[in-house]
């Protein structure tokens, strides 16, 4: 094991240390308190079965809970692959299109730049208002987040591309869509596997805002409904496996991209 899991190990191991102290603090303050930062031991015997009343109002018992927990995380978990997936490949589109094209640059990178600094969880309600509290209403807010990372990275890493490999791709001969295809889009794929990883962690907070507002179901439902009735347990169970989440797909994307961008020095 190497040392940078160790340290992992040790840091996941003193956050639970300390929440566990913080716990024990708290629960001498008196009852109220105590629900605020309730104990591991509340959590996993109390919290952690009592999700099992999302399921039909099902009294408190860990198979039920636990399919709660899957089939909600399978549902956030589709809504995210869904717009990474439609945000990317229009993100990368757009910022080839703008990035190879000085006119249509000139015209719409301005715009780009605007949309990028509107902070997203400002237009939930915007796209609620449009769409409601309906699926697509979600997922294409998140496409809407996700197209403007890919965007703006793709046409930041046309404009970095190596000048002298595209004027040496001339002199050989290359057209315009040789230089594109053989040239610059090699080069601009770590640039995308990059605006991946990126847009992975972002998609998780986005579709947790949209789920939060509008949703019927998905982790953010169970957070909103768990923070209603002042369940800290059930919020911090959601939280560990939205952090879980997170680093099983960064691994996986890591792990693609290491793959695809190896024959670079």
């Amino acid at each position: 094991m190497g040392t940078k899991h160790v340290k992992k190990i040790l840091a996941a191991a003193g956050l639970i240390t300390f929440w566990q102290i913080a716990a024990l603090i708290a629960r001498s303050g008196g009852e109220y308190t105590a629900v605020l930062v309730p104990t591991w031991g509340k959590v996993l015997t109390e919290s952690l079965p009592g999700f099992a009343a999302f399921k039909g109002g099902a009294l408190p018992n860990y198979g039920d809970a636990l399919y709660v927990l899957l089939s909600n995380s399978l549902i956030t978990v589709k809504r995210v692959l869904i717009g990474l997936a439609a945000g990317g490949m229009a993100g990368v589109a757009t910022g080839i299109i703008i990035g190879l094209q000085p006119v249509l640059r000139g015209m719409l990178y301005p715009i780009v730049k605007i949309l990028r600094n509107i902070p997203l969880l400002a237009l939930i309600a915007l796209f609620l208002v449009w769409f409601g509290g309906e699926e697509r209403g979600i997922i294409i807010y998140i496409a809407f987040g996700l197209w403007i990372i890919y965007t703006t990275n793709i046409i930041e890493a046309i404009d970095n591309a190596d000048r002298i490999r595209i004027n040496f791709a001339r002199t050989l001969g290359a057209t315009n869509m040789d230089v594109y295809t053989n040239v610059i889009l090699p080069m601009i794929v770590p640039s995308i596997m990059n605006a991946t990883k990126v847009a992975l962690g972002v998609a998780w907070a986005i579709a947790l805002g949209g789920e939060f507002l509008a949703a019927q179901d998905g982790l953010g439902r169970l957070l909103i409904v768990s923070q209603q009735y002042m369940e800290t347990g059930r919020m911090l169970i959601i939280l560990i496996v939205f952090i879980v989440l997170t680093a099983v797909f960064s691994w996986m994307v890591k792990t693609a991209g290491n793959r695809i961008t190896r024959w670079m020095p």
